[in-house]
């Protein structure tokens, strides 16, 4: 399964893509560095992949994936009635 998000910021800058991943690494004056690392971590201890990529216009597309097994649940979004 591949999850892809996509974002319009004004993307990643000049830094290596795999730098974002780094524990305690931030481009944010109040930010700690940890949710990129972490959340690759969880990622790849369920047999899955995470990595960034630069969008050509502006912003960043973070995607993951996960190994699949048994039913495959279709995913949609949220409607606008729900809880």
């Amino acid at each position: 399964m591949l999850i892809a998000v996509r974002d319009s910021g004004i993307g990643i800058g000049s830094q290596p893509i795999d730098e974002l991943f780094e524990a305690f690494f931030t481009t944010k004056a109040e930010g700690m560095g940890m949710g990129l690392a972490i959340s690759r971590s969880i990622v790849e201890a369920h047999g899955g992949r995470l990595w960034a990529e630069s969008n050509s216009d502006r912003g960043t597309t973070f995607q993951f994936t996960l190994p699949v097994e048994g039913n495959i649940v279709a995913l949609r979004e949220p409607s606008s009635n729900s809880p």
